[in-house]
């Protein structure tokens, strides 16, 4: 009785381990073969850069990862809509990063995520900016 207890044991254990196998293999195909729904979007270069990382809400970005946390062009307009461009670095939801206007000034703001590549900036005199990542 102990022996066929002991059979039936290693059978599931077999068909536990083979089963979660193939399902982390199936993961890592997904991962692999994953093109983001904006891909015409991105350049070359930007998909390179796509990572899936499925603990956080968004599961794949398009930055760079550097000391501070991920790097990311945007683009939006200020407070009167005029456009502005630049470059911030986030870590989590919140990050800095420095804009440049239309008449070439660079702008250095704080910038918070406010939804799925959206971003809103404040600079040093309390201006603010609707970002979104390109």
């Amino acid at each position: 009785m102990i022996k066929t207890l002991l059979k039936k044991t290693r059978v599931i254990l077999i068909i536990a381990v083979v089963s979660l196998s193939s399902c982390k293999q199936k993961e890592q195909e997904r991962q692999q073969n994953f093109v983001p729904a904006n891909a015409e979007d991105l350049t070359t270069e930007e998909l390179k850069t796509v990572q899936i990382v499925t603990t956080n809400k968004y599961e794949y970005r398009t930055g760079t990862s550097g000391d501070y946390g991920y790097n990311y062009d945007v683009s939006g307009y200020d407070d009167n809509g005029n456009e502005v461009t630049g470059n911030v670095s986030m870590e989590d939801k919140y990050g800095n990063g420095t804009l440049t206007n239309a008449q070439g000034d660079e702008i250095n703001v704080t910038v918070e995520w406010i939804g799925k590549g959206e971003l809103e900036a404040t600079d040093d005199d309390g201006n603010e900016y609707e970002l979104t990542v390109d």
